[in-house]
């Protein structure tokens, strides 16, 4: 039999962290003595151990244990009970492992056990107990909350004015805040913000009485650093079987529109429909008539949104975040098994402030609602609040309200993968230009280059490969957005709705703008290096291909105002509007906008928007 492999070390930062080869994370050890069959063996907090069978990619079946953050996987089934057996372990004298299963040589154990033990898995003495963590308290590692007063999107031009610099309309919202994330700063009736400890923006969250408490719950939680949000679990009891008979309707609603889903869920179904759930009170916080009032929203919808979102986060994940495991078609079958499995095992469970405060029976519950339409019992006989059936009554427009809003989303982001694409093009351009003598064009050079490494490094958009797979789930949300929308007839591609327009005579001009600025900027011998031409060629296609994503923006928001009853806008949306959403983020590493590299070295000012290329300097 072969020794059980550590495919790779895993990290609870999915964002930043990346599947490595074999050893990699695991500090190395001296050679331990050999192994007795009398000598005890442990394994530090075995409650975090998670055991799940895969399918590999050669087809066959794989046990795999996620612990802590080592994936250990067992490909030969005789070993599965031994693998099985050693995720229930605290600790074990290492002969009793012969009797696991079917049982198995003393030989064929010490070599294994000896394998664990060279891995950090298993230790050979009793480790410290860890740590005895406050049961029930403030949670440490959030932040004090920096919001003074709870401020709702109808204050839009204000917020953004504060937080970024950009006093952006409200008849833009949905381009700069993802319509998933619209709810995130409204006050429910309970006196909580919608997105509790993970409000986006950050700023916006205020500080409101929580109980956080250690999360008892075996799997990646267990005991973590992290507390869990008593206070909302509590809050969520009281409100489940009301939730979960919205929640079936709205699943209902949403079969309707899509009835293929009715044959099996698939990744790109799952996360539009968790979307449109986390629509439908964001539809009653946002149409201007009648409005529900910030500190109004219903518990029910409050609670309804929270829990759906772990399911938008889990499948969101999936499609879009190619670290730990590889991305998921948006074709790809999903099941409710497969979600929990997927959150547990990528820590999806955890924020970075808590984790989940839902019991395992209550995720599955949910599950079992939300994927499978199970009703759950007495759910039928629970009368919905007058609140909670007016927003269930205004469905259609709520549901309208969520896909155009995915549309949106779909349209805006593909500026991402784009300028990435550029990045790279402009740093081939420099690359090979001949050393010069200018202080400004080796600023620009050595900016661009630093990008480059980051984008390489630090960035979900790094390769091709990822840009590609991320601009083809665009354009299924594009694409299912018009059909759920009844649009399908005439509807053009995304690739085809954000096509950037014809060179027009205002093209000619910013063009002579940005060579005359850069000439000058640059100074005589590098405007004289044949790549001057193709650093001018790179950026104008790059300010094109933006002001097709804009016309195409500036449509679908036009749509959502007119169903919200929202005044429409009175200027034109810019490029850099596009940057609002990365500059939200706020300390997060990101790729800054073109326009901002301009804006840093050259003091000059590109405004793009989908109608004119304006390029001037300051003063």
């Amino acid at each position: 039999m072969s020794q059980p492999i550590l495919e790779r070390s895993r990290t609870d930062d999915t964002q930043h962290g990346g599947g490595c080869p074999f050893h990699a994370g695991v500090t190395e050890t001296p050679e331990p003595a050999e192994l007795r069959q009398d000598d005890l063996l442990f394994l530090p907090m075995h409650k975090r151990t998670i055991a799940q069978y895969v399918t590999n990619e050669s087809g066959a079946t794989e046990l795999r244990l996620y612990y802590e953050d080592k994936e250990i996987s067992f490909d030969e089934p005789e070993l599965f009970a031994f693998g099985e057996n050693l995720a229930k372990q605290a600790s074990f004298p290492a002969k009793s492992a012969t009797g696991w299963g079917q049982g198995y040589d003393w030989p064929v154990v010490k070599d294994l056990l000896e394998e664990l033990i060279l891995q950090g898995i298993l230790q050979t003495t009793n480790p410290a107990p860890a740590p005895k963590m406050a049961q029930t308290g403030a949670n440490h590692l959030l932040p004090t909350a920096p919001g003074q007063s709870p401020r709702t999107w109808f204050e839009c031009e204000a917020i953004m004015a504060e937080l970024t610099g950009r006093p952006v309309e409200l008849g833009y919202l949905e381009l700069m805040i993802p319509v998933f994330r619209v709810a995130h700063i409204a006050m429910d009736n309970e006196g909580r913000q919608v997105g509790e400890s993970n409000v986006f923006p950050k700023p916006l969250r205020v500080e409101v009485p929580t109980e956080w408490t250690t999360c008892p719950y075996p799997g990646s939680r267990y005991q973590n650093e992290r507390p869990m949000n008593l206070t909302a679990l509590k809050s969520m009891g009281q409100h489940w079987l009301p939730a979960m008979a919205a929640l079936l309707q709205i699943r209902e609603a949403y079969l309707r529109r899509f009835p293929e889903a009715r044959a099996g869920w698939t990744v790109g179904h799952l996360e539009r429909l968790s979307a449109l759930v986390l629509a439908v009170p964001a539809y009653q916080l946002m149409k201007t008539a009648p409005r529900v009032a910030n500190g109004e929203l219903h518990p029910v919808l409050s609670s309804m949104y929270r829990v759906t979102d772990g399911v938008r986060m889990t499948t969101h994940q999936m499609l879009f975040l190619p670290v730990v495991e590889t991305t998921l078609a948006p074709d790809a079958p999903m099941t409710a098994q497969g979600i929990y499995d997927y959150a547990e095992r990528n820590y999806v469970f955890q924020s970075a402030h808590g984790v989940c405060a839902g019991p395992r029976k209550m995720i599955e519950e949910f599950l079992g609602v939300l994927v499978d339409g199970t009703t759950l019992a007495g759910m039928d006989d629970v009368p919905q609040a007058p609140e909670v059936a007016a927003a269930l009554d205004a469905l259609p427009a709520a549901l309208d309200y969520g896909l155009y809003g995915l549309q949106a989303h779909a349209i805006a982001f593909s500026v991402w993968p784009l300028m990435s694409r550029h990045y790279e093009e402009l740093w081939t351009i420099l690359d090979t230009w001949p050393n010069v003598d200018s202080e400004r064009f080796n600023a620009f050079k050595a900016l661009v280059q630093t990008q480059i490494k980051q984008l390489q490094s630090k960035s979900l958009i790094a390769s091709e490969a990822w840009r590609a797979d991320r601009e083809k789930v665009y354009a299924d949300m594009y694409q299912k957005t018009c059909e759920g929308l009844g649009l399908t007839a005439n509807a053009d591609s995304l690739a085809e709705r954000i096509a950037p327009p014809a060179l027009s005579a205002y093209h000619r001009i910013a063009e002579a703008q940005l060579r005359g600025i850069l000439s000058t900027q640059f100074g005589r011998p590098a405007y004289e290096a044949a790549a001057f031409e193709r650093l001018i060629r790179c950026l104008m296609k790059y300010f094109r291909r933006e002001q097709g994503i804009l016309a195409a923006a500036e449509q679908t928001q036009q749509a959502i105002n007119r169903l919200l009853g929202r005044p429409q806008p009175e200027r034109e949306f810019s490029a850099a509007d596009l940057n609002i959403y990365n500059l939200l983020l706020g300390e997060v590493q990101r790729i800054p906008h073109i326009g901002e590299v301009f804006e840093q070295l050259f003091h000059v000012e590109i405004r793009v928007t989908k109608s004119n290329i304006d390029i001037r300097e300051h003063g």
